[in-house]
């Protein structure tokens, strides 16, 4: 019974948008419920403890909704939040973070490493430190990118200059780089502009933490083994229109199942 139960995804915006469409392709039987909690969006303006509790609501939600795993589907969150989450609760969980690195440790020949991410995630420093704790001969640097996240929630071919921003953080990543981790899950929405402007290896967290998760469901033989394709539910607790938007632009499927929760 435990093997149909939801996968849970849980983000403040659409940027997890791209790791559920990762988990269709790999793992389309499994059942899956999206949170997102839009009215406290954003959280790059929040303080750590402040997300701390805001994700807790996200993870009582995804529980009472039988959810039998949590994919915490931003590096911001993960920063700030995951370990926290994991000291709290028993439901397995897993964040954006490892995946990238331990990706980018595969792929890095010159061990020269660089990774994107909104401000807040570079402040908590995850990304170095979990680098750290895989590695002590790579390098990592980040390149704090504060105007992307809300120019691709807010429809990335709407801004005239969006080439001219994204290029001028771009230009910041060391030249012996030859590895660009996207710290952020909404990134991969525009890889075809960044990968213009670097042309070397990427590595994208939304599929690499898919991965995690696959391993993740092999190791406590959850999958769900019914033959046919899951559900998707979509609760949002604040306006549904962002969601509504950009879901026929990134997927192929059509959702039916998108809901306004109080939570």
């Amino acid at each position: 019974m435990r093997n149909k139960m939801s996968i849970g995804i849980f983000d403040s915006g659409i940027g997890g948008l791209t790791i559920l469409k990762e988990i269709r392709k790999i793992l389309p039987r499994e059942n899956i419920i999206y949170y997102g909690d839009f009215k406290n969006n954003p959280y790059g303006i929040k303080t750590s403890h402040e997300i701390q509790k805001l994700s807790e609501n996200a993870v009582e939600f995804l529980i009472q909704n039988h959810c039998k795993v949590i994919v915490i589907a931003c590096s911001l969150i993960d920063g700030a939040a995951l370990e926290y989450l994991k000291n709290k609760y028993s439901i397995p969980m897993i964040g954006v973070v490892e995946g990238g690195i331990k990706a980018a440790l595969l792929e890095s020949k010159e061990k020269k490493i660089a990774y994107i991410a909104n401000p807040f995630t570079v402040k908590t420093k995850v990304y170095e430190n979990t680098l750290k704790f895989f590695s002590e001969t790579h390098s990592i640097q980040a390149v704090p990118c504060k105007k992307l996240c809300s120019l691709i929630e807010s429809g990335w071919e709407n801004h005239p200059h969006r080439l001219e921003v994204l290029k001028g953080y771009l230009d910041k990543i060391p030249k012996e780089t030859d590895t660009l981790i996207l710290g952020g899950t909404h990134y991969p929405l525009i890889k075809k502009d960044i990968r213009v402007f670097f042309p070397k290896k990427i590595v994208d967290s939304s599929l690499e933490s898919v991965f995690e998760l696959l391993n993740l469901l092999i190791s406590m033989d959850l999958f769900n083994k019914e033959n046919k394709k899951g559900n998707v539910n979509f609760c949002i607790n604040g306006d549904t229109s962002l969601l509504l938007n950009r879901l026929p632009e990134i997927f192929r499927e059509k959702f039916e199942s998108v809901f306004s929760v109080d939570y």
